[in-house]
């Protein structure tokens, strides 16, 4: 099998890892955190802010920022608005089945989404490891802290996947729905059900890391609870079109 996400730029791929839309789009999402860094980095002294009781607040803020803009990110290439269209795709709005409609989820889409969540991730940990020090938070808070970032930006990726396999990368209602979902999780669940918001989580772990392990707990069984039903659903998907398309050509 071939793996044609690292290769394959047309629009039979999602969102190839090395394309120039990809990484252009990973790279200004990366100079957006460094800049909301530099706008709320704190002029006052680490020493002086923990001899006055206060939390360094630095490193939830940009976790925070690295959290929108990489969720976003991922929901765009699992959604396959990263590809770059050809001149007859963009005039007649065609929609070619791509590589991971017509492979196994779990022997192709899954492994890319896997790795690419990963690759994507990479550019925001130099910010991420500066704030993480400047904030003197531990070695296993900044763990943590990256593993929501990642779990939460899964979750996207599979999300904006089931969207575009409803209604492909054409579809202005599947546009908003997959962003309705991203918002829903990052954002809606911040005041209806605020122990899974991601952002939450993240702040926690800034102010207090010891006295949110619990809460923690049930935020990394729910995300990860909700990673495992999505995969199941794309991977149904994924395996009733193939299943069709099989169909058709012995029907042919």
């Amino acid at each position: 099998m071939k793996f044609y996400y690292l290769t394959d730029e047309s629009e039979k791929s999602l969102a190839p890892f090395f394309s120039k839309r990809v990484l252009e789009t990973v790279w200004a999402a990366v100079a957006i955190v460094g800049v909301f860094a530099m706008v709320f980095w704190s002029r006052q002294p680490l020493a002086e802010l923990i001899a006055a009781g206060n939390t360094p607040t630095i490193f939830f803020l940009v976790c925070a920022a690295t959290l929108i803009v990489y969720c976003y990110v991922n929901l765009c290439c699992g959604g396959g608005e990263m590809v770059r269209r050809g001149y007859y795709m963009m005039n007649y709005r065609t929609d070619k089945p791509t590589h991971e409609m017509e492979i196994a989820f779990y022997r192709y889409g899954l492994i890319e989404f896997i790795l690419h969540t990963i690759v994507l991730l990479l550019p925001f940990l130099p910010l991420l490891s500066l704030a993480a020090v400047s904030s003197a938070v531990s070695m296993i808070t900044f763990i943590k802290a990256v593993s929501i970032l990642f779990a939460a930006s899964l979750l996207c990726r599979l999300s904006g996947f089931l969207v575009y396999l409803f209604w492909g990368r054409s579809s202005t209602l599947g546009y908003f729905a997959a962003r309705g979902l991203m918002i829903l999780f990052v954002l809606a669940t911040l005041f209806f059900a605020p122990v899974i918001n991601p952002l939450r989580q993240l702040y926690l772990l800034n102010q207090n890391p010891d006295s949110g392990s619990d809460l923690f707990a049930i935020y990394t069984a729910f995300v990860s609870f909700a990673i495992m039903m999505l995969i199941l659903v794309n991977n149904v998907l994924v395996s009733r079109y193939i299943n069709k398309g099989e169909g058709s050509k012995v029907q042919g």
